[in-house]
């Protein structure tokens, strides 16, 4: 059973508003500037250290928002 159109409208536009959110939290918890982040994103912290994956993590929102346009 395929979605309809105004099913898959109203996914992206979820999956938009959860990354747009939890892009904006990780920004903060890390002390960034949530306008400032933008795909696409390079991590600035060296692997292990304690703040790598969670850079990480939001170089992926990043992209993941950037591909639903």
């Amino acid at each position: 059973m395929a979605l309809t159109a105004e099913q898959v409208t109203a996914a992206k536009a979820s999956a938009k508003g959860y990354l747009e959110y939890s892009i904006h939290v990780l920004c903060l918890s890390l002390g960034l500037d949530p306008a400032a982040c933008n795909h696409p994103y390079t991590n600035p912290v060296a692997s292990g250290t304690w703040s790598h994956d969670a850079h990480e993590c939001l170089k992926e929102q990043l992209a993941s928002l950037d591909a639903l346009g």
